[in-house]
């Protein structure tokens, strides 16, 4: 639809008249007949919700379907309440005389004759694909801008101009409507791109759903509107199996989540479950992560090694290294079991049991077989009885001795007590950590922990990994639950005597699985930001996607991970198996031309090989570089910002200052102020850039600190500052 060159941004048109106006007539009647026949179907939906509700009593069957006629009914008059903003937005023409209206969601009169084509139905593909090398049999594409329910703007472009003159009674008119789109004030949330996607993003939309789609591209290439489009798509294509399943939408932070959190239900979708990496883990009641960690704690933290470190915390936590004997008095009669005997037995159950807690019945089933063997040769022993075994039991389980020796070689962990100890100092991180972390790593664990510091989206993680490996708290045992027969099937010869069936040993997995986490796994799995998801959090969103399929957007230039190749290689690892389809995104609809060229020559002093995104549209005002002491400048440079633009103004400051920088500035509905890691994926119409060498210094690794300031310096749609003590241009590749 747009040809890769600069295009300047011109003045708005004036108002409508002579053809133009007729077009605009033309297009409002279209609108007029598709908001009235909204506005019926949205009469039926609510008139089928009340009628739903107002049926009362029945059998428990009729009360279940009643709830579910009621919900479906209110789900579909929630799409249709969304669906009235910018409802139509396109129109093909095609050579053989047919005219497609295209709009955010399909719509036909009462005997089906269609009045607006959905979107993401296959015969609006020619929308987003027909080029005038390949038109696809449209002869004209006509973009439609809509205010409310006015028809405000049209668009034409010309795909077969050997067939103009099948446009009867019709003319071309517009200039612009994709550059008018991309150029608009941005506000505190992400608008869809529906209108406006392009050939290269709507392949990436509509790929096969059969694996994995890695979608990269640079800053302003459009990956997380492709990603939320795609997820529209599916929801439309496959729509049962992606919601009886789930869907799954992670971001790197709460602040993006909030700015993407408008785009799914403009689109139509309001099933789509949105989260940030910190709110994934079930973190226990009245838990919440509000902390930021250093960008060296959460390289320390984020990196893979840490699951052995807390893999090494379980095993000392999880029982006495040295088991005393046990002794235990009956009917006056003492029984004793070996220390040593204790420690064979545990180790046994060490080497076969999925998680720490389920491995306890194990050995809570072992430990009470060795004290029934120690009964069986009591002197005093004679014929046992048929039900003596499970009266034994029955003792035993209510014996203070036992449960003493049971919970000393094998206590009950909980995820967030491990953690809790971890951060409070009370295990000997520096012990644990020799061999796996360096010495400055583990002080910038420990500092990250200290003073009672409130749990940050890293620590979140851990605590997931530790819910993994501990697995479900276990209930108390009952004799005759079959959680005490487990253990023996690692001992045949001691239960020789013992008959079992294929049932018993069925119930018996059955229920040793369902004792472990249930993580719900979703059908599909979108991540963005997936140059700066942590090899940790990586295992996370691992366990919620098993069997699934996959987006991942990213961009590993952007990435603030010291080592990329780790987070390549953990995603790797997630994938597993999955086919794997790779996309470019290499055209730059953010950032102007001005812009693009300064983050150029900080992408060439980051790797030379690589080359910017195509920025298309130019702004005519090249970036400020202001020289200076930032915290004295940026009142006044903000002040000017939120003049000059109208829409939102960001702020960027390295981590350290960011606190300093909010005190310092008014409060404002169009003003934010985030460090590099919040700024991910977010865009500003105006972006001031504080302390640019204060940001790459902040990461443990120089280029890792080049790679955050490139992402600072590529969020402004109009207008950039760069607030700097020293000379920007000593981070800066020479111009030329």
């Amino acid at each position: 639809m747009l040809d890769r060159q600069t295009v300047a941004v011109t003045a708005q048109p004036a108002a409508p008249t002579g053809a133009l106006a007729d077009e605009l007539a033309r297009e409002q009647t279209v609108l007029d007949r598709a908001l009235a026949r909204l506005e019926v179907l949205r009469a039926e939906a609510l008139r089928r919700e009340s009628e739903s509700m107002r049926q009362v009593g029945g059998s428990p069957q009729a009360v279940y379907e009643r709830d579910v006629a009621a919900q479906a009914a209110a789900n579909r008059r929630a799409d249709l309440d969304l669906a009235g903003e910018g409802l139509l937005f396109g129109r093909l023409d095609r050579v053989d005389g047919t005219v497609h209206h295209v709009g955010r969601m399909g719509l036909r009169t009462s005997s089906q004759e269609p009045i607006v084509l959905d979107w993401r139905a296959p015969a609006a593909t020619a929308f987003y694909r027909a080029t005038a090398a390949d038109p696809q049999g449209v002869l004209r594409r006509r973009a439609i801008s809509c205010r409310r329910d006015r028809v405000v703007g049209v668009d034409d472009e010309l795909l077969d101009p050997g067939a103009a003159d099948l446009l009867e009674g019709s003319v071309m008119v517009g200039d612009g409507a994709f550059l008018a789109a991309i150029s608009r004030e941005r506000s505190g949330q992400m608008r869809d791109i529906v209108a406006t996607i392009q050939r290269e993003q709507d392949e990436a939309v509509r790929a096969p759903d059969d694996g994995a789609l890695l979608v990269t591209g640079g800053p302003g290439t459009g990956k997380t509107a492709v990603a939320l489009h795609r997820v529209a798509y599916l929801m439309y294509a496959r729509r049962e199996w992606y919601s009886r399943r789930g869907v799954l939408v992670v971001g790197p932070t709460a602040v993006f989540v909030d700015y993407i959190s408008a785009v799914l239900p403009a689109l139509g979708e309001t099933s789509v479950r949105l989260a940030s990496l910190a709110d994934l883990p079930d973190l226990p009641r009245g838990t919440a992560v509000c902390g930021h960690d250093s960008p060296a704690a959460v390289a320390v933290k984020g990196s893979v090694r840490m699951a052995d470190l807390l893999k090494r915390t379980t095993r000392l936590l999880g029982g006495a290294r040295r088991l005393d004997d046990l002794e235990i008095e009956r009917w006056g009669i003492s029984l004793s079991v070996r220390g040593g005997d204790l420690a064979r037995r545990r180790a046994q159950v060490l080497r076969s049991s999925r998680s720490h807690n389920s491995g306890r019945a194990a050995f809570a089933a072992g430990l009470a077989e060795l004290c029934w063997r120690a009964w069986q040769r009591r002197p005093q022993a004679t014929r046992i009885e048929a039900d003596e075994h499970e009266d034994f039991l029955g003792w035993l389980r209510a014996e203070p001795a036992f449960r003493a020796a049971l919970d000393a070689a094998w206590p009950v962990l909980l995820p967030w007590e491990v953690l809790s100890a971890l951060r409070a100092g009370e295990v000997p991180v520096r012990q644990l950590a020799q061999g796996l972390l360096s010495d400055p790593e583990i002080d910038a664990l420990t500092l990250s922990w200290t003073g009672g510091a409130p749990l940050t989206a890293a620590d979140a993680a851990l605590y997931d990994e530790l819910a993994e490996l501990l697995g479900s708290t276990p209930a108390d045992t009952d004799p005759e639950d079959d959680g005490w027969d487990e253990m023996t099937e690692l001992d045949e010869r001691a239960r020789e005597s013992e008959v079992t069936t294929f049932a018993d040993r069925h119930r018996r997995a059955t229920r040793q699985v369902a004792q472990e986490r249930d993580y719900r796994t979703y059908a599909h799995v979108v991540v963005d930001e997936a140059q700066d998801v942590t090899p940790m959090q990586w295992r996370m969103l691992g366990r919620r996607a098993r069997g699934a399929t996959w987006t991942v957007v990213g961009d590993w230039v952007q990435s603030a991970w010291p080592d990329v190749q780790e987070i390549r290689t953990a995603l790797t690892t997630v994938l597993g198996r999955s086919r794997l389809r790779q996309v470019e995104l290499t055209t730059n609809y953010r950032t102007s031309t001005e812009v693009a060229a300064l983050a150029g020559r900080l992408l060439g002093r980051i790797d030379p090989s690589l080359s910017p995104p195509v920025a298309v549209r130019s702004t005519g005002v090249e970036p400020r570089l202001v020289q200076g002491n930032p915290l004295a400048l940026v009142a006044e440079e903000v002040e000017a910002l939120l003049g000059q633009v109208g829409g939102s103004v960001g702020v960027v400051a390295p981590y350290r200052l960011v606190q300093s920088v909010r005190d310092l500035l008014p409060g404002s509905g169009r003003l934010s102020v985030v460090d590099p890691w919040q700024v991910k994926g977010l865009e500003y119409d105006g972006c001031v850039v504080l302390d640019p060498h204060g940001i790459a210094r902040e990461s443990p690794h120089p280029v890792a600190g080049l790679r955050s300031l490139y992402v600072a310096m590529t969020r402004a749609t109009q207008r950039l500052v760069v607030l700097s003590e020293s000379p920007l241009e000593t981070l800066l590749q020479p111009a030329g």
